[in-house]
């Protein structure tokens, strides 16, 4: 078999634990319940993720990197911008419309997943380590970009960038959260009041 069916089998497998997932959760769903939504063998299913931890990291990983990628593209279009760029909430308010067809306009509600992904990391140290160290890196984004806003006189010079980095990020994961239970969250009212944070000098 070629890379491409290798890896194209291995998105399948992918693909149906996400659906899995987003119905009924990380701790509800076993492989078995897996390989059924696959289609495929067990043994297909296991040759790909031995276990159940790395099935589970196998689905989150790739959207929390889709997450950071977004992010990281609109810090690169700020910084090549000849204007003062995006204002840190306006970052924020830019990667929400972006990554909002993404995560919502699949087969697969990703909001759903990340939220019971929430909840996998309190008991599950491989899901947990994979959401720090993708989290943590979002975070430390938007912290930057505060410092960068800040060192070029567009805030206060005591103004915390750590601090006001963290409320930034809790604006991301709030919508997230507002999405997947409520579902009465308008994006673009949301974006535009994230704007409002902190706005233009």
């Amino acid at each position: 078999m070629t890379a491409d069916h290798l890896e194209n089998r291995r998105q399948e497998i992918v693909r149906a634990a996400l659906r899995c997932f987003a119905r009924e959760g990380f701790h509800a769903t076993s492989v078995r319940d897996v390989v059924r939504e696959s289609g495929l063998s067990a043994g297909a299913v296991y040759s790909y993720f031995p276990s159940k931890a790395e099935l589970v990291a196998g689905a989150v990983e790739p959207i929390l990197e889709a997450l950071t990628g977004v992010l990281d593209a609109v810090v690169v279009d700020t910084d090549r911008s000849p204007e003062p760029g995006r204002t840190p909430a306006e970052a924020v308010a830019e990667v929400l419309r972006r990554i909002y067809p993404l995560a919502v306009g699949g087969e697969v509600d990703y909001t759903r997943v990340a939220v019971t992904a929430w909840a996998e990391g309190l008991r599950d140290p491989a899901v947990r380590a994979i959401a720090e160290q993708t989290y943590g890196t979002v975070r430390g984004r938007l912290t930057d970009r505060v410092a960068t806003w800040r060192d070029a006189g567009h805030l206060a010079a005591d103004v915390d960038a750590e601090a006001l980095g963290q409320v930034l990020f809790s604006t991301l994961v709030g919508f997230v959260l507002q999405h997947a239970l409520l579902g009465d969250v308008d994006l673009d009212r949301y974006a535009t009041a994230v704007c409002l944070l902190l706005p233009r000098p």
